[in-house]
């Protein structure tokens, strides 16, 4: 089974995919997601590699746990904005930040 921060490490991961998609996808946001996508993948390796090392004082699996819960906002607000997504996106939100939860209260644990 893997550890909450193999998991957030993977949900980082997707993240990090979508967000490149959005911005292959449109100009006007191309640098900003990119941008995310490029903070997800370095935490999403941090957070992998030493959950409980440090970047500016931070551990590795808070960042990671503020990024998953950051993530789920930016699905919920996508999911307002797109009705026939909306449900997806809440799911996807909703996975996120409980992932995020775990992670930051117990890096190596593992889900019941």
């Amino acid at each position: 089974m893997p550890s909450h921060a193999e998991l957030a490490s993977k949900l980082l991961k997707d993240a990090a995919t979508f967000f490149r998609t959005l911005a292959s996808q449109n100009r006007n946001i191309e640098k900003q997601m990119t941008d995310n996508a490029n903070v997800f993948e370095k935490i999403s390796n941090l957070v992998i590699q030493d959950p409980y090392g440090k970047l500016d004082d931070t551990p590795h699996a808070v960042l990671a746990g503020r990024l998953l819960k950051d993530a789920a906002g930016f699905f919920r607000k996508l999911g307002e904005q797109n009705q026939p997504i909306q449900d997806q996106m809440n799911e996807n939100a909703n996975v996120y930040d409980q992932m995020g939860d775990l992670v930051m209260q117990n890096p190596l644990g593992i889900l019941d």
